[in-house]
C-alpha cells in the first residue's frame, strides 16, 4: 500500500474546512479534496510537472516532496492553501507567506464510484493498522506505568530499610564507642597510680665501680700536673745559677777591658761604677722575665690541675 496521509485544511478563498487525502508515491502524489455535500475533487503532481517550481524554489524533487509532505500535514503555520474555480477548471495551489507559490494542482471531479471505493478501501486499510499500532503503544505504556508504579513503591521500602538500619548501626556503634573509652580511662588511671607509687627511676642509680674509676682518673691526672710543676721549678731554679755565673764572667772582662784603655784612675772608676750598674740592671731584667715565663706556666698548671 502506498503511503498515505490525511489532514484538515483551510481553504483561504471562503475560510471553509476540507480534508486533503494524499498518495505519495517516489516520483510522483495523488490527491483527493473532500468538502461537504460537494463531488470529490482528484489532482496529481509528477516529477515532469514540478520542473517549472523546482527551477523557481531551487530545490531538488526529493527536498521538494518533502516540504510538500510538511506542507499538506497543516502544521506549517506559513503555508496558506487556495481552492478555487476557474473558467478551465477547479485549482488547488499552497502559498508561503501568501507570496511565494510552492505548488499548484489542476482538481477534476470524481464521478467514478470506483475510484471512491479504493479510496474508502485504503483509507479503512491505514484506518486498521493505525488502531492497531495505538492499541500496541497503550498496552505498552499501561505495562510502563505498572513499572514505574511498582518501581516506586520498592525505592520507598528500600530507602525505609536503610534508614533503619543506618539506625541500628548508629546505635551500635555509639555503644561500643563508648566502651571503648571507658576502658581507654581505666588505663589511664592504672598508668598514673603506677607513676605515682614509683617514685625513682633505676636510671637514677649510681654504681661504686663507676666513682672509682672517676676518683682514680682524677688521682692521676692531679699526679702528672704535680710533676710537671716540680719540673718547671727545677729548670728555673737551673736557669738562675746559669745566669748568675754568666753575668760575673761578663763582669770581670769588661773591667779588664775598661782598665787597658783607661790612664787615669777616676774616669776608670768611674766607668767600672757605670759597667757595674748595667750588668745589675741586666741580671735583674733577665731574673724577672724568668721568674714571670715560670709563674705562668705554673699557673697555667694549678688552672689545669683544679679544672679537673
Amino acid at each position: 500500500m502506498s503511503n498515505v496521509s490525511v489532514s484538515q485544511l483551510v481553504n483561504q478563498v471562503d475560510k471553509s474546512n476540507f480534508t486533503l487525502y494524499t498518495e505519495w508515491e517516489d516520483t510522483s502524489f495523488k490527491i483527493m479534496v473532500l468538502r461537504p455535500s460537494t463531488l470529490p475533487l482528484s489532482g496529481e503532481m509528477h516529477i515532469e510537472n514540478a520542473h517549472y517550481f523546482l527551477n523557481h524554489l531551487d530545490e531538488s524533487f526529493e527536498t521538494y516532496l518533502e516540504n510538500t509532505k510538511q506542507a499538506f500535514s497543516g502544521k506549517d503555520t506559513d503555508i496558506q492553501f487556495f481552492l478555487q474555480d476557474e473558467s478551465y477548471g477547479t485549482t488547488f495551489t499552497w502559498k508561503q507567506q501568501n507570496v511565494l507559490t510552492r505548488g499548484e494542482i489542476i482538481m477534476h471531479s470524481l464521478s467514478n464510484i470506483l475510484i471512491l471505493s479504493d479510496t474508502l478501501k485504503q483509507s479503512l486499510e491505514l484506518y486498521q493498522e493505525y488502531q492497531e499500532r495505538a492499541l500496541t503503544l497503550k498496552n505498552e505504556n499501561e505495562h510502563l506505568k505498572k513499572t514505574n508504579t511498582q518501581l516506586i513503591v520498592d525505592t520507598e521500602e528500600m530507602t525505609n530499610k536503610k534508614s533503619t538500619m543506618e539506625k541500628d548501626l548508629y546505635k551500635k556503634f555509639l555503644l561500643l564507642l563508648n566502651t571503648k573509652k571507658k576502658k581507654i580511662r581505666e588505663l589511664q588511671e592504672a598508668l598514673n597510680n603506677t607513676k605515682r607509687i614509683t617514685t625513682k627511676s633505676a636510671y637514677d642509680e649510681t654504681t661504686d665501680d663507676e666513682s672509682d674509676d672517676s676518683n682514680v682518673k682524677s688521682k692521676k691526672v692531679y699526679d702528672t700536673k704535680l710533676s710537671k710543676l716540680r719540673k718547671h721549678k727545677l729548670d728555673y731554679d737551673n736557669d738562675q745559677e746559669i745566669i748568675s755565673k754568666n753575668s760575673k764572667k761578663d763582669f770581670k772582662k769588661r773591667i779588664n777591658f775598661s782598665s787597658s784603655e783607661s790612664t787615669s784612675p777616676e774616669p776608670s772608676t768611674s766607668k767600672g761604677n757605670l759597667m757595674l750598674q748595667n750588668v745589675d740592671m741586666y741580671d735583674t731584667v733577665k731574673s724577672k722575665q724568668v721568674l714571670n715565663s715560670s709563674e705562668e706556666e705554673r699557673n697555667s698548671s694549678e688552672e689545669d690541675i683544679f679544672s679537673q
